[in-house]
């Protein structure tokens, strides 16, 4: 009995272990500074939820718990997607390599209304990227602000890589791309 036991324990083991076959493939991994990077920015998400204006909220409550500089900066930057992405998609703006907004007029000729629109975009945007930045090393103990620069390099990175295709990028070599 017990042997009789033993072989049909064995021959489960055996056909478990051939029945299920899981393979995981690793498609990428994020950096530390990439996770930093990340995990600043949800925290300025969730601090917006925090101060966002609440239906019958007094303006005394609302005083207490003013948004910081990244948070105002985030709210911009949400309020200013929609024209940016569309000029984007025109081709009259683009990502740099470092994460600043520029000019990359590779699109159609854009009119005077759109190129004014375009230039106070951009300003704005890379002021409040700016803003977030300095946020992200002032509150993270593991940055300084020397690290600024490499900083700037993975939100490039991150842009580029969560862009649609047809997006305009400029490279290190400074040539502009489309993805």
């Amino acid at each position: 009995m017990v042997q009789k036991l033993i072989k049909n324990l064995a021959l489960f083991l055996i056909w478990s272990q051939t029945a299920c076959t899981f393979n995981f493939e690793l498609t990428s991994q994020r950096t530390a500074l990439e996770n930093q990077v990340l995990g600043s920015y949800k925290e300025i998400e969730d601090e917006l939820i925090l101060v966002s204006p609440v239906r019958g909220q007094s303006k005394e409550a609302a005083a207490k718990a003013p948004p910081s500089e990244a948070a105002k900066a985030k709210m911009n930057q949400d309020f200013n997607r929609d024209d940016i992405e569309e000029l984007k998609n025109l081709g009259i703006l683009g990502e740099t390599f470092d994460g600043s907004l520029a000019f990359a007029d590779q699109g159609p000729k854009a009119d005077s209304i759109k190129t004014k629109l375009a230039r106070d975009l951009i300003v704005e945007e890379n002021s409040d990227r700016g803003r977030i930045w300095a946020h992200i090393i002032a509150t993270n103990p593991n940055l300084s602000p020397k690290d600024l620069p490499n900083v700037r390099l993975t939100y490039g990175k991150m842009i580029r890589e969560r862009s649609p295709p047809g997006h305009y990028f400029l490279t290190e070599n400074k040539t502009w791309t489309k993805k």
